[in-house]
């Protein structure tokens, strides 16, 4: 039982090396190849102390050297590789059992292989950490423009409205004369600008047809309460995004969709929902159907689409929140009631993408000119890691400061969603960038120790 877990790709690796390991031990301790390579060896060694006995050393010399000089120059044509796969599947061959790490290394080689590993982390720690005087001075530069932007943003925010719902009084009622007068202006233009080149037919009573979506009537037989006023919340029609789908195939076959992803067919005369209920999948074919027996079905459909949204957006009742309705209905309520809607939260996005902007920038800045500072001795990318700390550090102390202020006044608008979303970036791309800088300078580091080692043992053989 290992200490230790292993992902799929560890698992390959450690039968690869335990295969290697086992294939260079058998050809260590294969006893025909040991007398080859002793017999080899003794007569090297008779035939120089021969050459030796008749005064050759100066040839002995001359040859040593000349050897030594075509081994420097010497084209070593490269081995060809196999696939890893190919290696991986030989090594499942070889050892169809799981391998952990202490089948391939004792007890004291892990032990003394984290020690080392210990030692390489503390170096880069050391070779990165945020101790000198300048990198200090831009975390607290850089700490000091992310907190101030902060204490400013619910300032800023007040003064947008962030968070806030609309103002019925400043809004028209869905009836509104200017509206309906609007509306009917366009769906005229829209049919008079393509009778000139089309027929009538079924596209024009899509154009002035009330859409399946605005009916209510029938609903509570089905047992749905559609909240009369607010039956925009309950129908993915009137979301100001899946509508767009929904809402378009509604119109075109006479189908109403719940925002549960129910769907019924709705009658004319009576206007009313029945209790037939439509498969999705029929909905997509009877929608392709009504698209596909007249050319301009799908344009119209998706023209009273838009002007639907459009009519209903700047009314004292708005929009509903996208998607929200269908993941929470109740929270979703609670919003759409307050007179919280879709543009509502279209001021907000705009106001967070603000702080989110200006914190980017702040980091740009800080890089560039933190950039400038970096002397010519210190690399490039280990000197960016210090970067990258100054600003995930500073990003993470003005993102608390607006928590801590957010609880402090129990104003949920106080918090810097921008600053928050920033150092969530930084987290995600930081971190993983710090790891991977992390990785190479291991992997280099052990390179280092390893050519370190291979030198010591040509410098051995040299000797002998």
């Amino acid at each position: 039982m290992s200490k230790f877990q292993y992902s799929d790709q560890e698992k390959d690796l450690n039968k690869v090396l335990k295969m290697n390991q086992d294939v260079s031990l058998a050809l260590l301790n294969d006893s025909d190849m040991s007398l080859f390579r002793k017999k080899a060896d003794d007569n090297i060694a008779s035939s120089l102390e021969l050459l030796r006995s008749l005064g050759k050393n100066k040839e002995i010399k001359k040859l040593s050297d000349e050897v030594s000089a075509k081994e420097k120059n010497r084209n070593i044509e490269k081995p060809v590789l196999e696939e890893w796969d190919e290696i991986v599947k030989r090594a499942n061959t070889f050892i169809p059992t799981t391998v952990v790490l202490e089948d391939i290394m004792s007890a004291s080689e892990i032990s003394q292989a984290f020690s080392e590993l210990n030692d390489i982390n503390k170096e880069f720690s050391k070779t990165t950490s945020i101790v000198n005087k300048t990198d200090l001075s831009f975390l607290a530069i850089a700490t000091g423009l992310q907190v101030a932007k902060s204490l400013v943003f619910p300032y800023i925010a007040k003064a947008f409205h962030y968070g806030d719902g609309f103002d019925k009084s400043k809004r028209l009622s869905y009836n509104d004369k200017a509206i309906n007068d609007m509306h009917k202006k366009a769906n005229d233009n829209f049919r008079d600008k393509n009778l000139k080149k089309h027929k009538t037919g079924h596209w024009i009573n899509i154009l002035y047809q009330t859409p399946a979506y605005d009916i209510t009537k029938g609903s509570k037989d089905l047992g749905i309460n559609m909240g009369g006023a607010y039956h925009r919340m309950y129908t993915l029609g009137h979301d100001p995004i899946l509508g767009w789908l929904f809402g378009t195939m509604n119109i075109l076959t006479d189908i109403i969709t719940f925002n549960d992803f129910r769907s019924y067919r709705v009658t004319r005369n009576p206007m009313k929902i029945t209790k037939n209920f439509v498969p999705i999948g029929m909905m997509f074919q009877e929608s392709y159907e009504c698209v596909r027996d007249g050319f301009l079905n799908l344009p119209a459909a998706i023209f009273a689409q838009a002007q639907h949204l459009k009519s209903d957006e700047y009314t004292k009742l708005g929009l509903p929140v996208p998607f929200l309705s269908s993941i929470n209905e109740e929270f979703a309520s609670k919003l759409y009631k307050s007179n919280y809607d879709a543009l509502c939260l279209e001021r907000d996005f705009q106001v967070i993408g603000v702080s989110f902007v200006v914190s980017k920038i702040f980091d740009i800045i800080i890089s560039l000119v933190h950039g400038l500072f970096r002397k010519e001795d210190e690399k490039k990318d280990i000197y960016e890691v210090r970067t990258r700390k100054i600003l995930l550090i500073s990003n993470s102390i003005a993102s608390t400061s607006t928590i801590i202020n957010a609880g402090i006044t129990s104003n949920p608008k106080n918090l810097d969603i921008g600053s928050l979303l920033n150092t969530v970036t930084h987290l995600f791309t930081d971190l993983r960038f710090i790891a991977k800088i992390k990785q190479e300078f291991i992997e280099n580091e052990i390179s280092c120790r390893i050519q370190k080692e291979i030198d010591e043992v040509d410098a051995l053989y040299e000797t002998l």
